[in-house]
């Protein structure tokens, strides 16, 4: 995938989320949004506007790699052409009129090619063509780097552009031989592991603590009034008044998620790019699964005992027209509801899982999670196994935080309301020392203050499982 497809999928997602949002509002007799619902939407909207300039950007700078391709492939055919006509390449000039206007050591040539040299058209010298002169932007004690401008040329800088321009026109792999230029898929093809970043955690809500552990007091209601507030038996009958109220607090105490890599100082000063910064991005990233597991984790805890428990994965297929699965899914956010009094707004599973979903039939052969709702009877949901959807109108997640595979049982679904659960978010230190042990180690980590919290836990959250294969 590239960085401009990755952003689509990104803008994709979060627009998808959006029109669910919308479609769930009209469904519902064309009502308006509802608090949770506009708020839902407009942090959505403004993720899918922070995307936009990044993808035009993306964009654009995938045409302009495409234009120089394309203009870089008819110079060097232009280049052949005139090679196999006998002719140089130079405009107006052949190799006989070369040799005819002086001997390659004249004057007269060594005046014309040194003031063609630079032009980045190789001219013509009597029966011989020469390059540009090298630069010298990447020899041994330049202030610059091959790789690191090959990295700052695909994020938008012109300067390192142009001295990778002026490199490669100084330089020819027919002639030098293979390797000396380095190719310039190296770093742009450079594999880090596959990891799912932020799911379900990106869906809830977020409350930054900057660098502050403190503990946190949520005020929370244990008792009403329910049993003081009656209608009046008789006139002059006095109100009934009782100390029924009361309430006490959650305590959420923060901890931090950090991790450092220690690495030679060899590493550190001969890699291009810069090898601190492909470490912290992989500390990060590992950092990003880590809350995506915490989060998930407090939705299961919150969860308790599971609405609906399938023994097996032959219980959770059925058999048709009977659908455990769906069925369940509607139990468990029938159950949210009455306890909380607001829908459910999500479901989460494993990727497996919502793959196992995808492949349900009904009794002629039909899919019941089909690609799109548009014409389709007896749907229980739409989605495809290259993108979550929906299972009765609630969006799926689909995330590595309830495991990865399908070999880990027993195996949770949560059917949640994302409002009630927060993530406290501190913000992250990259911290780099030298010296740790000597001076041939240096040592660079992360350090970040996290916890979570699901509000109305009793009620904003239900858990299904399925025991065994």
């Amino acid at each position: 995938m590239t960085f401009l497809e990755m952003l689509r999928a990104r803008y994709a997602a979060i627009r998808a989320q959006i029109e669910e949002v919308q479609s769930r509002a009209v469904a519902d007799n064309q009502r308006d949004f509802t608090e949770d619902e506009l708020r839902q939407v407009n942090e959505l909207g403004e993720q899918a506007a922070a995307l936009v300039p990044r993808i035009e950007a993306a964009a654009a700078e995938q045409t302009r790699n495409a234009a120089v391709d394309a203009a870089a492939g008819a110079v060097a055919a232009s280049v052949a052409a005139a090679a196999a006509a006998g002719t140089d390449a130079g405009p107006g000039h052949s190799v006989g009129q070369a040799a005819a206007a002086g001997a390659p050591g004249s004057p007269q040539n060594r005046s014309e090619g040194a003031g063609a040299l630079g032009s980045g058209t190789p001219q013509g010298l009597g029966g011989f063509s020469a390059q540009d002169r090298d630069p010298g932007h990447y020899i041994r004690n330049s202030q610059y780097a091959f790789f690191t401008d090959l990295v700052n040329a695909g994020m938008g800088d012109p300067d390192a552009r142009q001295r990778l321009n002026e490199h490669q026109r100084a330089l020819s792999t027919g002639v030098a031989g293979a390797g000396l230029v380095p190719p310039i898929w190296l770093t742009q093809e450079y594999e880090s592991i596959a990891r799912q970043g932020r799911v379900v955690a990106q869906g809830v809500r977020h409350f930054p603590i900057g660098m502050n552990p403190s503990p946190l007091t949520l005020p929370r209601q244990t008792t009403g009034t329910d049993a003081v507030v009656a209608e009046q038996s008789s006139e002059n009958t006095g109100v009934t008044g009782t100390d029924a109220y009361a309430s006490t607090s959650d305590v959420v105490t923060p901890k931090p998620t950090a991790g450092a890599q220690t690495f030679s100082r060899q590493m550190l000063d001969m890699s291009d790019p810069r090898i601190d910064g492909l470490i912290f991005a992989d500390l990060t990233a590992v950092y990003n699964r880590k809350v995506e597991d915490k989060v998930t984790a407090a939705l299961v805890a919150a969860a308790g005992a599971a609405v609906t428990t399938l023994a097996t994965e032959a219980a959770f297929m059925g058999t048709p027209p009977a659908m455990p699965a769906a069925d369940a899914i509607t139990d468990a956010a029938v159950a949210l509801w009455n306890a909380r009094k607001l829908p459910a707004t999500e479901i989460a599973m494993r990727v497996s899982r919502w793959g196992r979903f995808s492949k349900v039939r009904d009794t002629t052969g039909r899919k019941l999670f089909p690609l799109s709702d548009a014409g389709p009877v007896n749907v229980d949901g739409v989605g495809s196994v290259v993108a979550s959807g929906n299972i009765e109108g609630l969006p799926v997640l689909a995330t590595d935080g309830l495991g990865i595979g399908g070999a880990t049982y027993p195996e949770n679904i949560l059917v949640y309301r994302a409002s009630d659960t927060i993530l406290f978010e501190g913000d992250m230190l990259r911290f780099q020392y030298e010296q740790p042990t000597g001076p041939e180690s240096i040592r660079i980590g992360i350090w970040a203050y996290t916890a979570v919290i699901v509000r109305q836990a009793a009620n904003s959250v239900r858990r299904i499982q399925i025991t065994a294969a």
